[in-house]
């Protein structure tokens, strides 16, 4: 889809992305990360949270961004090849085969184990480079990284690999947000004792990390030498609690429109298993939307959307390519008329947040399942 011809008429479901909304939520951070004399890695992960990495990469760099962090080497790569200089993070473990190309694309790779690092310092070494790594500690989320307890025998086999410049060492907390904060304080004890305790046995790491969007946003005690927002930049704190205490707004709007308006009688049974039965007689109108969209399944019978500035109930099971929404309190909608799922219209609004929260998931969930055959328009 991202290579069609400019002839091709393209079809009328769209994400739109407001890149002056996203410059203004990375300088927000800039601000903090300025604050507290930190640098500012902006994580944009997984195709930018379904913002479009490519484009999105470069606004952040521009806004004042010192680092992009990413999960994949295909990203990484795709950054290095549409010309991002700045420092790129791999921040899940690369499996041995990738070390060439961590290499070749001068990525920073997170460190978790021996074998990792051995991979990577023999690619340095047959590429002459001497490449920067940092150490990944696990302090409780346990998905990987060095155990603390396993941290200074670690050090002892792998710091001094010649191809290797132990630029950082960092961990990923649990949770950060207000309902578990002693979790988040004991993790973040644990990590500073294991950089105290590798200090004194002279394995020294120049950046230490842990915040995220949420500690960047309300814990400056833990901003240590990097801070590293990812969901806030496109306009969502972890935690609803932190919403209003931000001046941070929504990247992404998606729109579509009506493709066909239906009077049905009392009694009738709509979309897949007729799971939604007319009532009275009712308008309902056919919106080229589903789940093979990325919008969100669990909505059938639950979401709504803005049609003429009004809010619109989704009725019936969500299909793979169309969803239908209740219109007959609406007056005068035709086919044609613009649909908005997520953003803005007339007086009111919905966001991915109250999305989530109808599909019982996640901000991050709902924007980044947004498939690539949704096409972006950047504003």
């Amino acid at each position: 889809m991202a290579h069609l011809p400019q002839w091709v008429c393209r079809g009328p479901t769209k994400a739109e992305v407001n890149l002056a909304n996203f410059r203004e939520n990375v300088k927000t951070f800039r601000r903090i990360a300025d604050d507290a004399g930190t640098l500012l890695m902006a994580v944009i992960k997984t195709n930018a949270y379904g913002h479009g990495l490519v484009p999105i990469a470069h606004a952040a760099i521009k806004a004042g961004a010192d680092r992009l962090g990413v999960t994949t080497m295909e990203e990484g790569v795709l950054l290095r090849e549409n010309d991002i200089d700045a420092p790129i993070h791999l921040l899940s473990p690369i499996i041995p085969e990738q070390a060439e190309d961590t290499v070749t694309y001068d990525l920073t790779a997170s460190v978790s184990s021996c074998e990792q690092a051995k991979a990577i310092h023999t690619a340095a070494i047959s590429q002459q480079k001497i490449v920067p790594v940092h150490l990944k500690v696990d302090t409780g989320l346990h998905r990987f990284g060095i155990a603390p307890e396993y941290a200074l025998d670690f050090c002892r086999w792998c710091y001094h690999l010649s191809g290797l410049y132990w630029e950082g060492i960092y961990t990923h907390f649990s949770t950060a947000n207000n309902k578990y904060r002693k979790t988040t304080e004991a993790q973040f004890t644990l990590l500073m004792d294991t950089i105290t305790g590798l200090n004194d046995y002279g394995y020294h790491f120049p950046i230490r990390h842990a915040g995220a969007s949420t500690i960047a946003l309300r814990r400056p005690d833990m901003h240590l030498d990097m801070i590293r927002p990812g969901i806030a930049l496109f306009g969502y704190t972890p935690d609803i609690q932190h919403q209003a205490l931000t001046s941070i707004r929504p990247v992404m709007s998606l729109k579509s429109r009506i493709l066909q308006v239906r009077s049905l009688p009392p009694g009738t049974p709509v979309g897949y298993g007729g799971s939604y039965i007319t009532t009275e007689r009712e308008t309902l109108a056919v919106v080229p939307v589903g789940h093979g969209h990325g919008y969100k399944r669990a909505l059938s019978n639950n979401g709504e959307v803005l049609i003429r500035g009004m809010r619109a109930a989704i009725v019936g099971e969500i299909s793979l390519d169309q969803l239908i929404v209740r219109i007959t309190h609406i007056n005068g909608v035709s086919e044609g008329d613009e649909v908005v799922l997520i953003g803005e219209q007339g007086a009111d609004e919905i966001f991915a947040r109250e999305i989530a929260e109808h599909a019982q998931t996640i901000v991050d969930d709902v924007l980044s399942s947004l498939m690539e055959r949704v096409y972006r328009v950047y504003k």
